[in-house]
């Protein structure tokens, strides 16, 4: 049937068009948003279980000062790599990945980006659902079995692949009220721990932490846990400043996340976890027959980063649970989304194949599955760490192109895109290269940030030995994005 005629044909086309959006395109000037409408994209990752664990364990390692402190300063950092990455999607209207073919990587090269992101935010995908398991388990009274795994990783699973397809434009509608939900109930926490159970607030804003060696060793080890999120944050940022209407969106696309991330919700999770720890022992004690009180202790550090969910349900019951499921749909949502775009990007550039954003939200899915078989919560800290050091090699050559080399000179339709930029290339493999082993060897345990630096400073000099063309050929500005249609 014709179009006109409100057919299933029309129907199907709408559907097609709302799934794809614009995953391989410029976003159009008549789909641009303001920066406050677009916030709560980065707020509704910022505000998930994973940034609760985070927070968390930050301030259980290093105290509430220097937790909050370097909260502070990861949230400036993240700001200003937001700001900078945002003008440039701004600019293209495109996606972060596809972002990356004009300025970094080149039209082939950006595949290596897609690669580094998608496999940061799956793994958030894989660890946010991970957690929404424990939740599970501990709400029902379940045993960890195969059968539990597949059924309710199965049916999360389901719901990610459904929202991230069709319902990503209602859960960011949602995403507001389901964030002020999250945070009544998390302040709804406090109230029982700090006012009806009677602890002492005090003892949060003093604890001291739990590494030894005075204030260095606490800063560090609250630096590699928390610093590492920052690359991430700005490139899901970046994923949505495609749709801002002018600059000034992008600034205050850029702080929501930020802000909420690493200073809001520091202090609402030292508060519930911190406060909440002593409940969570004596759960343990009770549920685990044999248990001693020092071995409930110290499995309750664990417990904050295996099991976060689990503090929503032991201390709001049904209201928690309910609250963690609402709160993560909108947070899966966005992370299979820039997962899909990076999916897409990465296929695309290296086949030439195209086979739509709904299928690589599928397969995305997929790979979150076996990143939870693995085991990702046991490797939690140095999963970031590594991967931290990648993605922000990657934004301090993207920057580094842009601002330093390009001087912000952007025209789509005028420049020649390369099908490599090898001076890119090669400066993200040397500077991630460096920081995972200054890392893996204890040298210096924030060697993601030594990536970024280093990336900044590589990438001009490289590039002036190894100018446009070297080593590889041109597409146009213009042929870069319509061979993606």
């Amino acid at each position: 049937m014709s179009a006109s005629t409100g057919t299933p044909r029309s129907t199907e086309s709408a559907l097609a068009a709302a799934a794809e959006d614009h995953a391989l395109v410029s976003v159009p000037e008549s789909e641009r948003r303001s920066g406050y409408q677009l916030a709560l994209s980065p707020i509704s990752v910022a505000t998930a279980l994973v940034v609760f664990a985070i927070a968390g364990f930050t301030v259980v390692l290093a105290g509430f000062t220097v937790g909050l402190t370097v909260g502070v300063l990861v949230a400036a950092f993240a700001f200003l790599l937001g700001k900078a990455l945002g003008r440039m999607a701004f600019e293209t209207g495109m996606s972060s990945t596809i972002t990356s073919r004009f300025f970094g990587f080149g039209f082939m090269g950006s595949a290596i980006g897609s690669v580094v992101f998608a496999f940061m935010i799956l793994g958030f995908l894989a660890m946010e659902a991970a957690l929404l398991y424990q939740g599970t388990l501990l709400m029902f009274d379940l045993s960890d079995s195969w059968t539990t795994r597949i059924l309710v990783y199965g049916l999360m699973t389901l719901l990610w692949i459904a929202l991230a397809i069709f319902g990503l434009k209602f859960a960011l509608r949602a995403s507001g009220v389901l964030t002020a939900v999250t945070i009544a109930v998390t302040l709804y926490m406090i109230i029982q721990i700090y006012v009806i159970q009677g602890a002492d607030p005090m003892d949060v804003f003093t604890y001291p932490g739990v590494v030894q060696g005075g204030l260095w060793p606490r800063f560090e080890s609250a630096i590699s846990v928390m610093g590492a999120t920052a690359g991430t944050i700005a490139l899901v940022t970046t994923d949505f400043a495609r749709y801002c209407r002018n600059r000034r969106d992008v600034t205050i696309l850029a702080s929501a996340g930020p802000v909420t991330q690493n200073i809001v919700m520091t202090v609402l999770g030292s508060l519930v976890v911190i406060g909440g720890m002593p409940e969570v022992v004596a759960y343990l004690l009770a549920h685990n027959a044999g248990m001693t009180e020092p071995e409930a202790a110290a499995a309750g550090s664990s417990f904050v980063m295996q099991n976060t969910g689990a503090f929503f349900v032991v201390f709001a019951g049904w209201t928690g649970f309910v609250t963690i499921y609402a709160a993560q749909a909108k947070a899966q949502a966005i992370n299979a989304y820039s997962g899909s775009l990076s999916l897409v990007n990465l296929v695309d550039t290296l086949t030439g194949w195209k086979p739509g954003r709904a299928a690589m939200v599928v397969i995305g899915n997929i790979i979150a599955l076996v990143m939870i078989a693995a085991g990702i919560l046991e490797s939690f800290s140095t999963y970031l760490a590594y991967l931290g050091a990648m993605t922000l090699g990657m934004c301090g050559v993207m920057i580094a192109d842009y601002y330093l080399v390009r001087r912000t000179r952007y025209d789509k339709g005028a420049q020649r895109v390369e099908k490599w930029n090898w001076a890119g290339v090669i400066t993200l493999a040397l500077s991630a290269a460096v920081g995972m082993a200054l890392m893996a060897t204890d040298v210096f345990p924030l060697g993601f940030l030594v990536s970024f630096v280093l990336a900044l400073a590589v990438y001009p000099v490289l590039r002036h030995r190894m100018p446009e063309g070297t080593a590889t050929s041109f597409v146009s500005g213009e042929e870069a994005v319509e061979e993606a249609h």
